[in-house]
């Protein structure tokens, strides 16, 4: 049975209306609905019949009883996670094995130690700092399909995961142990050298999953 593209946004309908948000997750449930739609030698069933035996062929049966993809939906964020944490690592050792990365991250620690010593353009320079790592970001997350994209959400959980959690260096310490890391330049440079090298190596990561991404997605788009 082959279908036709009014067939196949049914299905992509049904999937959308069942729970499952992300397109890059829909795509690939819908790939395997339709290839074994389409592998059914003589189906005597209606199409919508031969969907719901499809489903319950797969294991999603209870998703026609009220339920979403709940459990579908997980597996695909753990495989995900898994797929994209593996390239950020391979991604952050080939870039540690750049000796201009190297040189330009350790001459920003030191840049960061010598203006700890000065409060007032420390300030300014860290403002500086900040506003060239969040542009990058509000540009990507202003894009459409970002939040649609399972993929794309856990490439920038992981790639900006150190600037998520800056504050928890800053206050914690002062919080719990009445410590102030701004008066030891020596640990200012390491928290915001380190946070601005990972973010900033992080945003260069994302970038190119976007484009990856968004490729896919303006093809599946023209369709």
């Amino acid at each position: 049975m082959e279908l036709n593209n009014e067939q196949i946004k049914y299905i992509d309908d049904l999937l959308y209306d069942s729970g499952v948000k992300f397109w890059d997750v829909r795509i690939e449930m819908l790939d395997h609905v339709v290839s074994e739609i389409e592998h059914e030698p003589h189906s005597n069933l209606d199409f919508k019949t031969t969907v719901f035996e499809v489903f319950k062929k797969m294991g999603w049966k209870e998703n026609f009883n009220g339920s979403n993809f709940e459990d579908v939906i997980k597996d695909h964020h753990n495989s995900f996670s898994k797929k994209v944490r593996k390239r950020f690592f391979k991604a952050m050792k080939e870039d540690f094995s750049n000796p201009v990365i190297v040189s330009i991250s350790l001459i920003l620690l030191y840049a960061f130690y010598e203006v700890a010593h000065y409060k007032e353009l420390f300030k300014y320079f860290s403002l500086l700092i900040l506003l060239g790592l969040v542009f990058p970001m509000i540009f990507f997350f202003t894009r459409k399909m970002f939040y649609r994209s399972i993929h794309l959400n856990h490439a920038s959980s992981i790639a900006f995961f150190s600037l998520s959690i800056f504050n928890c260096f800053i206050y914690l310490p002062k919080m719990f142990f009445d410590f102030n890391v701004f008066n030891y330049p020596i640990l200012v440079a390491l928290i915001f050298g380190i946070t601005t090298i990972q973010t900033a190596l992080g945003i260069k990561f994302f970038f190119k999953e976007f484009e990856k991404t968004n490729d896919v997605y303006k093809k599946l788009m023209t369709l």
